[in-house]
């Protein structure tokens, strides 16, 4: 997250206990959900890598900083892009959109492999600094010297916001659009430091998943006094 190391620590700690909340409701009542359920304690565990950036900044501690950064990247550019579209791919019921997320999934196997694992191997891969308020992340990437940066993004958002914008459940599409909107206003207002600072949003915007559940589970109850798979909303 962005601002510093006391206002991680702070997300995490709400984050982390929300997800527990959500996927011990969504294994005993939503299944299906467990992986959009596991979302906020996730963006938790990214925040409080963030936390230990901010320490290792603060102290000069490169070795922190780049370990840190590493557990942070480790989210941002590989576990979002293939839990995202795997996620949606566990709750749908329409067929093609079913094959559309799998093969996300896959994509997104492959593409953020090859983002991380050269981050993970090479030191020298990894710049971490301050601008203004926020984390700046400078990676080099592989394919930074063929591709242009904004297919690179055009990818990332692809990965991340097609299965949400065009799920079935209108509750998945609705937290599409927010994540969506907080993707354009972090591109408009913090450009330079966008990893660290969109990641922040969507951290915040994915306290929206506990209301997701917490729906999910009264519908449940009311529809089929807790027995079986509430059927998905119909889209809106």
């Amino acid at each position: 997250m962005c601002f510093s190391a006391t206002a991680s620590f702070t997300t995490a700690a709400v984050l982390m206990p929300a997800g527990v909340y959500c996927v011990t409701k969504a294994a005993s009542m939503q299944k299906a959900y467990w992986l959009f359920a596991l979302m906020p304690f996730m963006f938790g565990m990214q925040q409080f890598f963030e936390g230990f950036v901010w320490l290792g900044i603060a102290s000069g501690d490169g070795v922190t900083t780049l370990m840190a950064a590493r557990g942070y990247i480790f989210f941002s550019h590989l576990f979002w892009l293939i839990w995202i579209p795997l996620s949606c791919y566990a709750v749908e019921d329409n067929a093609n959109k079913r094959k559309l997320y799998f093969f996300l999934v896959l994509l997104g196997i492959i593409h953020s492999l090859s983002m991380y694992v050269p981050l993970l191997i090479h030191d020298d891969r990894i710049i971490v600094k301050l601008i203004g308020d926020s984390i700046k992340y400078k990676l080099v990437l592989l394919h930074d010297e063929y591709v242009d940066i904004r297919i690179m993004n055009l990818l990332y958002a692809s990965f991340t916001l097609i299965p949400l914008l065009t799920a079935s459940d209108r509750y998945i599409k609705v937290f599409g659009v927010i994540i969506m909107l907080s993707l354009v206003i972090t591109s408009l207002y913090f450009e330079y430091t966008i990893v660290s600072v969109w990641c922040f949003f969507a951290a915040v915007l994915s306290l929206y998943i506990v209301f997701m559940i917490s729906v999910k589970i009264k519908s449940d109850g009311a529809g089929s006094n807790g027995a079986g798979k509430i059927e998905s909303p119909p889209a809106g």
